[in-house]
């Protein structure tokens, strides 16, 4: 319910104080440090995904990194690029993609020395969530249990609140097809940092995904970047 109210926070006003940010992000962390649960993390990358598509990337980096300096190399490497793969249900995956997409295209902190060691490795990882089915495996030890989850709560109140809601998507006046984002968004980023991606592409994207992402940049009319 949380991350509910605070995705539909983030879609309705779309900017906020750099405190309150700072505040929710550090509440978010303690929360996944003490019960790192599957569900939790989908649900924070969903998050984190909408936040950067709706009020940027850039201010995403920021206000991470203003908790503990790098922490936000953390999150790609030990969130992002680790559980993307469990990302499931059609409106959750299109956040999360235009989210991601915005953290490698438009966040400058990204594509310089800071984390640009981790670009090719979000991109793999998206890709993969494109093309290849849900990981649904849990981990052995896993076994806090979300208040929602259990019966009475998810009867009495969760599914009276929230029951007749179609899942939200933000961005279904500006985003049609995802793949296709992604490409025109990757166009843009090697016009402002020309010479940059067309290398870290050549030299860190793997296997299948380098078949899928010039499948991308065709769909979208793009013979090659710049």
């Amino acid at each position: 319910i949380i991350f509910r109210v605070l995705v539909e926070a983030v879609v309705s006003t779309q900017s906020t104080g750099q405190t309150f940010l700072k505040s929710v992000f550090s509440l978010l962390f303690q929360r996944m440090q003490s019960s790192k649960t599957t569900k939790f993390m989908k649900n924070f990358i969903v998050f984190m995904s909408l936040f950067a598509g709706k009020i940027g990337a850039q201010l995403l980096i920021d206000t991470i990194d203003s908790i503990q300096q790098g922490l936000f190399g953390m999150v790609v490497e030990k969130i992002f690029i680790a559980e993307l793969q469990k990302i499931a249900g059609e409106t959750e995956k299109k956040i999360t993609a235009v989210g991601v997409t915005k953290i490698l295209t438009e966040g400058p902190a990204m594509l310089n020395d800071n984390y640009v060691r981790l670009w090719a490795g979000l991109l793999n990882a998206l890709v993969q969530m494109f093309e290849e089915g849900v990981d649904n495996s849990t981990p052995q030890d896993e076994h806090f249990i979300e208040i929602e989850d259990t019966p009475g709560y998810t009867t009495a109140f969760n599914q009276l609140i929230f029951a007749t809601k179609k899942p939200l998507d933000p961005f279904a006046g500006s985003v049609t097809n995802p793949k296709v984002h992604l490409a025109e968004s990757l166009k843009k980023a090697s016009v402002r940092y020309p010479g940059k991606l067309q290398p870290l592409i050549q030299s860190g994207v793997k296997g299948p995904a380098v078949s899928k992402l010039q499948e991308y940049l065709l769909s979208a009319n793009i013979a090659s970047l710049s």
